[in-house]
């Protein structure tokens, strides 16, 4: 296999790689790769010293220029930007208690939507298994609730 296929395989595996490998970095190096590829293939680059140097040189300036603007360009977004935040699944929907809140404890576990979870109460109030619970705030993978009035 020759020096100049090695390149353009080594470019086209990295370009690829990149969807393995998030970060938007390896996807530089391969685009890098395939131009000192393509060079030799051409016969503007002969000497492995020159293409190391052309790779290196070519990888940094593509990374250290692009990146940032590749990445805003790949960044996500959402249609409702700044009306959603992740407890809206949760806050202001009811759980049912399953243990626990009996005998002044603040602690025990609720069930939300087919899952259980570890649940604390709001103001304190004892809640029994079965009744029903508003969920106010989560900490963590806690849920805060507080006993339905």
């Amino acid at each position: 296999m020759s020096i100049e296929l090695i390149w353009i395989v080594l470019g086209i595996v990295m370009i690829l790689a990149e969807f393995l490998v998030p970060g938007l970095i390896v996807i530089f190096f391969g685009i890098s790769a395939l131009v000192v590829g393509l060079l030799a293939w051409w016969g503007v680059l002969t000497d492995t010293t020159y293409q190391l140097w052309l790779f290196g040189i070519l990888s940094g300036g593509l990374l250290l220029t692009l990146r940032n603007r590749f990445k805003a360009w790949f960044k996500g977004g959402s249609l409702v930007a700044d009306t959603d935040t992740p407890d809206d699944d949760y806050i202001g929907h009811y759980a049912t208690v399953l243990t626990g809140f009996e005998d002044g404890r603040t602690f025990g576990k609720v069930s939300y939507r087919d899952a259980h979870w570890d649940a604390t109460a709001a103001n304190g109030e004892v809640a029994k298994a079965g009744d029903r619970v508003l969920i106010t705030g989560r900490k963590g993978s806690t849920l805060i609730v507080q006993k339905d009035a």
